[in-house]
């Protein structure tokens, strides 16, 4: 990041759904508390200049300070087991390691969480939300001025641990001495069970709530004061002068010894160490033959700065969702707030070609798991602390069936061809999966589509209800032509797969069945306005507005279309949906715009995966004059950190095409979600153009098209090679590093 951008301040800028999941019953959450190479090309007129930037820091990444008045999502913090959610205040951290963490929304800033008892701060009895904050993969800040008094909060969370520390910094700005009462209140607004005090400095409590015990320990109060409930101290600083407080708290079960080992030099060492060990895991993320992760993804070289940030912000969203304590211990979860271990496979599904290079041995024995569930049984996959037994056989129910998200077929594909054609790991397809092989699976996934069709004489399959798609999108049911569009795409590669096999008949099938199906799916467009209509059970069709189906249709048929039809679906694109910053999932001019306003599918917002994969679909349709500027524009959008589940439009200018973004907290979005890697799948798959195929060497998306964009992608790895690619003023160029 240049220095300009960490200046820019804020301004400137059964199916089981989502929110049913982060709706679950109180009862259900108790705690479960966890253990702890050189290459070179050819001379080029567009070469990569000499002083084009690579991997930045983590603290390059971190934000800048940020107004809390505008934001609607306070920082976050993650270690690899778990989340925390700093609250609005100064010192509130919500934690709850092993559980949920998200309990319902209100208004913004403040969601209600399923936390530890919060402490509080007041400074001559009063108490004072925070003014401003930053986010850093590491660390939270957050800062409020009192007076002459400058308070600066840090939290990190101690990695793969449930220690949270604390480091408040007071400093008199002002020109005369002062002194300050200030107060640390343990459990403010609780009542905690069996409080008591243990020693100096120290407090323990139960909270009536968990079966966890929450140990407070300070480290720097004179003679150590606490009463079981209040840590006080009275702060005298000379002008200029500024003193800091140090404190931490930890989990430990009911009855058992609390951790004497947590000392100011324990909390000076973990301090330092929490840094140097997400720096550690971020570099080795980029380095082959590393010792953390068994692939690598690609290091980006650019003076692009827009294209370069949203690349490693993109990378970044995957190692903060980490986890590293389920029973396979390199699992992405999709969110942090929700219950521990949960995986959507739509938004896995999104980053596949980024997971088979980063980590293909725990995404092969991930895909084993996904291959052994019922794709229309739900929408998440939960990881436990063990692998559940695999089943001894495999039931394919008949008839229509949908009960989970329309998008599973095509997710678990698409995780599982990703993994075949990055790796080169054929003998995959022959390893059993029950009584059945990988390649009989990913066929069942490819042709699932038949039995969602109503009657015989369909060719569309029937995708079910709001729900089972886009939940909060009433006309986007049944008929789509989104999915119908990835079955074709499913079949024609699936072809690919079994001819490779030595299965030339069934090849043939397939392919005439896709291009049957493909023909299908056109009859659900609407000549002249750019649009996909659905067809409703009633008969009815019904035009929309989304842009979902211009993401799949471009994507997955983009060979299909006629001229006409692509200049029509990216003239409706760039006039409905493209706002200056981000984009509008639905437009305002859909006809259910109206009952659809949820941030992530509806029209005041976007769930973050869309705007990538609608620069994919534009790509493919041949509009990169559209596609990659409006891919740089969306840089300024995230100034708050990472990737979401989604950004909204708010206040006043909303509606217009230059409305402020931000991350979206109503209707249960979530902090940083996994769907945000598809950024980075879409520099590395359409602007770099990387088509991994089954046999031999990659092939490259449109290689003689220019990109109006200059730079190299190194260390991507295909099958056992490392290649690496050039974007410059006459196309692609495909090498392999030595």
């Amino acid at each position: 990041m240049d220095k300009a951008r960490s200046d820019t301040p804020s301004v400137l800028h059964k199916s089981i759904s989502r929110r049913a999941f982060c709706e679950t019953s109180m009862a259900a959450l108790s705690a479960e508390l966890l253990p702890g190479m050189a290459f070179g090309f050819a001379a080029d007129s567009a070469a990569t200049p000499s002083g084009a930037s690579g991997l930045p820091t983590l603290d390059e990444l971190g934000t800048g300070w940020l107004d809390c008045g505008l934001l609607a999502q306070m920082p976050s913090l993650h270690n690899f087991h778990d989340m925390a959610a700093c609250a609005p205040d100064l010192v509130g951290v919500n934690f709850l390691p092993g559980g949920q963490l998200y309990g319902d929304e209100s208004g913004p800033r403040w969601p209600i969480y399923y936390s530890l008892p919060l402490c509080g701060l007041t400074i001559d009895d009063r108490s004072y939300e925070s003014t401003n904050c930053r986010w850093l993969a590491f660390e939270a800040v957050r800062r409020a001025q009192v007076g002459d008094l400058d308070v600066v909060t840090t939290n990190r969370l101690v990695i793969e641990d449930t220690v949270v520390m604390w480091r408040v910094k007071f400093t008199n700005n002002g020109v005369t001495a002062k002194s300050f009462h200030v107060t640390l209140t343990v459990d403010a607004g609780w009542r905690p069970l069996n409080r008591e005090l243990i020693g100096p400095g120290e407090i323990r409590a139960t909270p009536d709530k968990w079966k966890l015990d929450y140990v407070y320990r300070f480290f720097d109060l004179p003679q150590n004061k606490t009463d079981g409930q209040f840590a006080e101290l009275q702060v005298s600083l000379a002008p200029s002068e500024s003193r800091e407080i140090r404190f931490l708290m930890y989990v430990v079960e009911p009855g058992k010894p609390g951790r004497s080992d947590l000392t100011s030099t324990w909390f000076e060492t973990q301090w330092d160490r929490t840094k140097v060990e997400w720096e550690t895991r971020w570099k080795s993320a980029f380095t082959p033959g590393n010792e953390f992760f068994s692939g690598n993804v690609p290091l980006l070289i650019t003076n692009d700065a827009a294209i370069r940030e949203i690349y490693y912000r993109s990378v970044l969203t995957l190692l903060v969702l980490l986890r590293t304590n389920l029973w396979s211990n390199r699992t992405f979860v999709t969110s942090g707030e929700r219950p521990k271990g949960v995986v959507f496979y739509w938004d896995t599904s999104l980053f596949s070609t980024l997971f088979a290079l980063l980590e293909p041995r725990q995404m092969k024995e991930q895909i084993k798991l996904f291959l052994e569930q019922d794709p229309h049984e739900s929408a998440v996959i939960v990881f436990k602390t063990e692998r559940p037994p695999s089943p001894k056989h495999l039931e394919v129910s008949s008839g229509w069936d949908l009960r989970g998200y329309a998008a599973n077929d095509l997710s678990i594909f698409r995780l599982a061809w990703s993994y075949l054609v990055v790796t080169q790991d054929t003998e995959f397809l022959r390893e059993k999966i029950a009584d059945q092989t990988v390649l009989q699976r990913i066929h069942i996934l490819a042709t699932n589509w038949k039995k969602l069709r109503l009657n015989p004489t369909d060719q569309l399959a029937d995708y079910g209800g709001a729900l089972n798609l886009l939940e909060f999108v009433p006309t986007y049911i049944n008929k789509v032509p989104s999915f119908n569009s990835a079955n074709v795409w499913m079949m024609r590669e699936l072809a690919e797969i079994v001819e490779e096999n030595g299965d030339n008949a069934e090849a043939r099938r397939l392919r005439l069945e896709a291009e049957v199906l493909s023909k299908a799916v056109m009859t659900l467009y609407e000549p002249g306005k750019g649009v996909w209509a659905s067809v409703h059970r009633d008969g009815t069709r019904v035009e929309m507005r989304h842009c979902y189906d211009f993401a799949a249709v471009g994507r997955f048929l983009a060979a299909d279309l006629p001229p006409y039809v692509c200049r029509e679906m990216a003239d409706f694109v760039q006039r409905e949906l493209l706002m200056e910053n981000w984009m509008r999932a639905q437009s305002q001019l859909d006809l259910a715009a109206s009952n659809s306003d949820r941030p992530d599918h509806g029209p005041m917002g976007a769930y973050d995966a869309w705007p990538a994969v609608t620069v994919d679909a534009l790509c493919r349709l041949g509009y990169w004059n559209i596609a990659v500027p409006f891919l740089r524009r969306t840089q300024a959008a995230i100034y708050e950190g990472v990737y979401a589940q989604a950004r909204e439009f708010y206040g006043v200018k909303r509606r217009d095409r230059h409305a402020p973004v931000r991350i979206a907290q109503r209707q249960g979005c979530m902090r940083e979600c996994t769907g945000g890697g598809a950024f980075a799948e879409t520099v590395l798959c359409t602007l770099f153009g990387y088509l991994p195929k089954l046999s031999g060497a990659p092939g490259l998306l449109n290689a003689d098209t220019p990109r109006s964009f200059t730079g190299e992608l190194r260390h991507l790895r295909h099958g056992a090679q490392l290649y690496a690619i050039h974007s410059g003023n006459t196309g692609l160029k495909l090498q392999e590093e030595t």
